[in-house]
C-alpha cells in the first residue's frame, strides 16, 4: 500500500469486506509482522502475518483503515501507519429523507382515505334522500288519495245513518270505528311523509317545534293552548324531538276531537338529568260507553307508548271523567345521546 490515502466505496449492505495490503518496495528476507485497525470500528490493532484482513456487515457511514508492519521479534514499528479511507455507500431506505417520506405518507394517506369515505357517505346519503322524497311523493299522492276517497264515502255512509235514525246500530257504530281507524292512518301517514322530506325546518330544539305544532291548531282560536317551559333547555337530537312532538300532536288531537276542553296546557320541564313533557287538558276525560268511545284514541295511545319506548322514557295517562286528561312523558337524556357543543339549532336528520 502506498501512503497517499486513496479512497474506496462499497455498497451498503455488503455481506463481507477483504482488504488487501503489502509492503510497498521490495520484500525483506526475514519474517515481517503487520498490524492493522479500521477506525471506527476497530477499538485495539489487529496483529497479522497475512496480507489481509476481513471485515463483515459494517454500518453505513466512514471509516479509515491504517495498516503498519515491523520484523518479527522487534518491538518497535519501522514503517509509518499507512490510511486507506472506506466508505460504505447509503441505501435509500438507509437515508433520512427515506424516513421522511415515510412520516408523509403516514399523515397523508389516511387523510386522503377518510376525504374518500366521507365523499362516498356523502353520495349514499344523496342516494337515501332521493329515494326518500321518492317515496313521499309516491305516498302523497297515491297513499293519501286513497285514504281521502275512504273518509269521503265514509262520512257520507254515516251521514245515510245519521238521516234515518239509525246512529246507534251496530252498522253505525262499525262505521264510526271505520272512520276512526281511517282518520287515524291519515294523521300518521301525514307524519310519515313529513318524515320522509328533506326539511329545513327540523330543529333540534323541543320548545319551538311544540309551539308550531300549537300555532299550527286550526281550533287556536276557541281552544286556548298554552306552552309553558321550565329549566334549562339543551338541545336535543332531531330524531329524538321527531318522536316527542307526535307525541305531543297525538295528545292535542285526540283532545280536541274527543274532550271538547276549554284550554290546553303543554309543559316542558328540564331537570338534570331528564325531561318531562305534560299534555293537559280540562276536557270531559275518557267515556265509559257511547257515542265517542269507538272513536277514542285506540290507536293513538298505543302509537305514543310505542314512541315513549323507542325514546327509552316512561308513559303515563291520567283521566277521569269530566275531570280532563293528563298525557305524562318522561324520558333520561342518557337514553337519547344528547349532542355536544351544538352551535346551530337548525339540522338536518335524515333517520339513517
Amino acid at each position: 500500500m502506498s501512503g497517499d490515502s486513496p479512497r474506496i466505496e462499497v455498497k451498503g449492505g455488503q455481506q463481507e469486506i477483504v482488504i488487501l495490503f503489502d509492503r510497498n518496495g521490495p520484500s525483506e528476507p526475514d519474517p515481517t509482522e503487520f498490524r492493522y485497525r479500521l477506525v471506527g470500528y476497530d477499538t485495539e490493532w489487529q496483529n497479522t502475518r497475512f496480507h489481509t484482513a476481513h471485515y463483515s456487515q459494517l454500518t453505513p457511514g466512514s471509516y479509515r483503515f491504517e495498516v503498519q508492519e515491523r520484523k518479527e521479534g522487534s518491538d518497535e514499528w519501522l514503517s509509518h501507519a499507512v490510511t486507506l479511507s472506506v466508505g460504505e455507500k447509503t441505501e435509500i431506505y438507509q437515508t433520512w429523507y427515506f424516513y421522511l417520506a415515510l412520516l408523509l405518507l403516514a399523515i397523508l394517506l389516511p387523510a386522503y382515505l377518510y376525504r374518500q369515505r366521507v365523499q362516498r357517505m356523502k353520495g349514499h346519503i344523496g342516494i337515501v334522500l332521493e329515494e326518500r322524497n321518492r317515496i313521499a311523493r309516491e305516498c302523497h299522492d297515491t297513499l293519501m288519495a286513497g285514504f281521502a276517497a275512504i273518509s269521503w264515502q265514509l262520512e257520507a255512509t254515516a251521514k245515510l245513518f245519521h238521516d234515518s235514525d239509525l246512529a246507534s246500530t251496530p252498522a253505525a257504530k262499525s262505521c264510526e270505528l271505520a272512520r276512526s281507524m281511517v282518520s287515524h292512518c291519515q294523521a300518521e301517514a301525514r307524519r310519515i311523509i313529513w318524515d320522509l322530506r328533506d326539511s329545513d325546518e327540523m330543529t333540534n330544539v323541543l320548545s319551538q317545534a311544540l309551539a308550531r305544532t300549537l300555532a299550527a291548531n286550526h281550533l287556536r282560536e276557541s281552544i286556548s293552548t298554552i306552552l309553558d317551559v321550565e329549566g334549562d333547555e339543551p338541545p336535543l337530537p332531531p330524531g329524538c324531538v321527531h318522536h316527542l312532538v307526535c307525541i305531543g300532536q297525538e295528545a292535542i288531537t285526540n283532545a280536541i276531537r274527543h274532550a271538547k276542553p276549554s284550554n290546553i296546557t303543554v309543559r316542558l320541564k328540564y331537570d338534570e338529568d331528564a325531561l318531562n313533557l305534560s299534555i293537559l287538558d280540562d276536557g270531559r276525560g275518557f267515556q265509559a260507553a257511547g257515542h265517542s268511545a269507538s272513536r277514542h284514541g285506540h290507536f293513538g295511545i298505543p302509537v305514543m307508548e310505542e314512541r315513549t319506548r323507542k325514546l327509552g322514557g316512561t308513559f303515563r295517562l291520567q283521566t277521569t271523567i269530566g275531570g280532563g286528561t293528563e298525557v305524562n312523558v318522561w324520558v333520561p337524556f342518557n337514553t337519547m345521546q344528547l349532542p355536544i357543543n351544538q352551535e346551530h339549532h337548525v339540522i338536518r336528520w335524515i333517520g339513517i
